[in-house]
Order: C-alpha cells, then structure tokens, then sequence
C-alpha cells in the first residue's frame, strides 16, 4: 500500500525536471544532505509553513540528474532530520519519508507536511525567524507574511495532541488493542506491519516520524490497552462505583476501566447490565429475567458521557455512579453556554 502523499511528491518531481530542471516552492531536491543544520531547519520551516507542505528529495544532482541513495544514506538522512524537526523547530514538526523507486533510480522522499499551528519559527526564537517557500527556495519572512500566516493558524486540536514518546512499530502495535479496533469498525485490517501503520497514520491514530511513530491522543483513548501507559491520558480512565443504598455512605466496589473507549465499549455495556438491578416478567408463559435500564439507553448515555467531556480537564474522567434506585453519568466539564442557558429555563418552569 503505497502512502497518499508519493504519488503527488512524484508528479511534483516530474514536473520540476520539465522540461528545464527546476525547483518549486513544493519541492526541493538535493544530491545529499547538508551538514549545515540551520539551513536545513529552514527548509524544514519553510514547507510547514507552505500550503500543503512539500518534499525534499535526496539522490538528485543540482543539475537534474538522478543519481540515487543507499540504505546508509537514507538512514542518517532520515534521522537527522527527524531530529532537526523535532528539536530545532517550534511547534515540532513531524516528518514522513519513502524511498521510490523512480526512473529505475532509487531516490529517497521526505514529506514534510503543513501545520495548522502558524507561524512555524526556529525554537528559542522570536516568531520574526520563520521561513517561507518563494521562488522555488527558502527564504526568511517578511512581517506582513508573518502576520499572513497568524491569520492562516488553526489551533492545533486535542485528538491529534501526542500522547507518547516515540515509538517503534511494534511497540505501538503492542500498546493499541488492533484486533479491537478491527472488530469495533467492522472491518479488516492489514496484516503486513507497513500498511497497517499507514493505515493508522490515515486514521490519525499515530503520526508518522521519520525513525518512528508517536501515538496520537485520539488512538491512545480509542484504542488503547491500557490507558495507565499513557501519562496524560491515565486519568481518562472510567470509573464505575457501586453505592449500596440511595447514597453514598456505603461502597460496594469500585471498578476503573483501563481499555481504551472504542475497543472497551461493548465489553463495558455488558458489565453495566450484569450489575444494575433486574426484574422478572412473563412474557408468553416464559419468565424472564431484564434489566430495569433499558441497553439503548445505557448505551447512549454511556457513549454520551464519553465523547461530550472536557479532553482538556486531564486530572479527571468519566464517572458512572449506581445507586439502588438510579445510576449517574458524570462528565468533565461544564454544559456549553447554549445548553446552560436552556437548563436555568427548565429549572424556572419547575419552580
């Protein structure tokens, strides 16, 4: 399975050798890599900054012509870079790389993807050292293009937040629940280990690094085995507390579910059913034993109570609390101005 981004890094690299070779404000080819750091951050920068990012291409002379790369050269290559782009660049910027076949000549691709945090700027510094794609080279901004940029940034979102160091292939495979996942959409997974991190990659589960994969917030709380292994997502984990009585005075048990939400969703339904109250009812000469709470509503509270709490709260999570006479769903967070409003209403025509 070949990543989305190849096919587009070749047809940008066709049209940059055609029918005069060029560089373009996507793409930047080079014969090696530079042992000038800073110039290569600031090419780094400035695709971050370039709308839908660009590639540099290792393994062509600066005249065109395609010489190609070894596995020593793409190893160091990707993994100086990784570095540069994580410890040289704010915010971080995460790389993915191929190694393509083009022209019978072995080249090797970095994508270096937009970010929707901008101005993307050297660390350390003043958002004035940020570097843009002009004229098929990178160059230092301008201030009004700076401003330019700020009125382009999007704040980056919780779900594709970082919620590991980075990782290994295997080892993400062995921190997500990937049977699960499969089960919970419904649907096949690759086998092969490259496909199935790409496919990962394209559900924005894990982010792609040029030496390996960091697992998003979104895989970590979808998917993951066990929610203790991810520091900021530990105390995400759901909590079911049994009362005996109407109150709170007496604690039968207390369960905290370590899953991830999706792969733990059904096997937590069927929990909640084991211990909610029950009654018997005939039903054609057969007695029957049935919760009081009906499943449908167990489990729309339930996913409820999941995807409508505050992510950015991390010291708390969801809280299902069960009484003799009624069972609580608590989130964190408070209700968005609207639905407030809308509940003080309710309340006055009570009162």
């Amino acid at each position: 399975m070949l990543k989305k981004w190849i096919s587009d890094a070749e047809q940008h690299l066709r049209a940059s050798l055609h029918p005069v070779a060029h560089e373009t404000n996507e793409m930047d080819w080079k014969l090696g890599l530079s042992e000038n750091e800073e110039r290569l951050a600031e090419h780094l920068m400035a695709f971050a900054n370039n709308t839908n990012g660009g590639y540099l291409v290792f393994g062509v002379s600066g005249s065109g012509d395609l010489v190609g790369v070894n596995q020593e050269q793409v190893g160091r290559i990707t993994s100086q870079l990784s570095s540069i782009g994580r410890d040289a660049i704010e915010p971080p910027v995460a790389l993915d790389h191929a190694v393509v076949e083009f022209r019978e000549t072995p080249l090797l691709f970095v994508f270096v993807p937009e970010q929707s945090f901008k101005p993307v700027h050297r660390k350390g510094k003043g958002i004035e050292e940020t570097w843009i794609r002009s004229g098929g080279t990178a160059r230092k901004a301008a201030r009004n293009e700076i401003a330019t940029l700020m009125l382009q940034s999007k704040s980056p979102s919780w779900e594709t937040g970082r919620a590991s160091s980075l990782l290994s292939s295997d080892v993400v495979v062995a921190s997500l629940d990937i049977p699960a996942i499969g089960t919970f959409l419904g649907r096949r997974l690759p086998e092969n280990a490259s496909e199935l991190m790409d496919w990962l990659s394209s559900q924005n589960m894990v982010i792609p690094d040029g030496v390996g994969f960091y697992i998003t917030n979104l895989g970590g709380i979808a998917a993951a085995k066990d929610l203790v292994e991810f520091e900021g997502l530990s105390r995400k984990r759901i909590r079911v507390i049994r009362y005996r009585g109407t109150n709170k005075v007496e604690t039968i048990k207390e369960d905290i579910w370590k899953s991830g939400y999706a792969v733990g969703f059904e096997e937590l339904v069927s929990h909640l059913k084991s211990i909610l109250p029950h009654s018997e009812v005939i039903q054609q000469s057969l007695r029957r034993t049935v919760s009081i709470y009906p499943e449908v509503a167990l489990r729309e509270l339930l996913a409820n109570a999941l995807v409508h709490q505050d992510f950015s709260i991390t010291g708390a999570g969801p809280l299902i609390e069960i009484y003799d006479d009624r069972i609580t769903f608590v989130s964190p967070g408070a209700l968005l101005p609207g639905k407030q409003l809308d509940r003080l209403r309710a309340c006055q025509k009570i009162t």
